[in-house]
């Protein structure tokens, strides 16, 4: 799972392997570690909800998406799952290989929809 915030948003980005895994579990969670010994801690959480949410407490970054909306999302081709929480707008998408130079986990991405066929 990859995380990618500016100023007004918080986008992660999954793999494959990371969508099946929440398809499954309705809950993925990363770590990074920093050299300070403290920890960035990210989670994708599918809940009895209306719509995203994202808190952050802690060292922990959490983003919360409606369940029905997850589901469809991982079982389809739909691109993503976008919301507003405040002043933040949430992007929950699956990740697309590159379309100049490959990647080494490029058979863990979608194929992206702008590659030449």
């Amino acid at each position: 799972m990859k995380l990618r915030m500016n100023e007004s948003s918080v986008r992660l980005r999954l793999h494959r392997s990371d969508v099946e895994r929440f398809a499954q579990t309705d809950s993925i969670a990363s770590a990074t570690p920093f050299p300070n010994g403290r920890v960035l801690r990210l989670r994708l959480t599918a809940a009895d909800v209306d719509s995203p949410a994202v808190v952050f407490e802690g060292e922990l970054l959490e983003v919360t998406v409606p369940r029905a909306d997850a589901a469809q999302w991982a079982s389809s081709d739909q691109i993503g799952i976008y919301g507003t929480h405040g002043p933040l707008e949430i992007l929950v998408e699956k990740d697309f290989r590159r379309t100049s130079l490959p990647s080494p986990d490029d058979e863990d991405r979608y194929p992206n929809p702008r590659s030449p066929q």
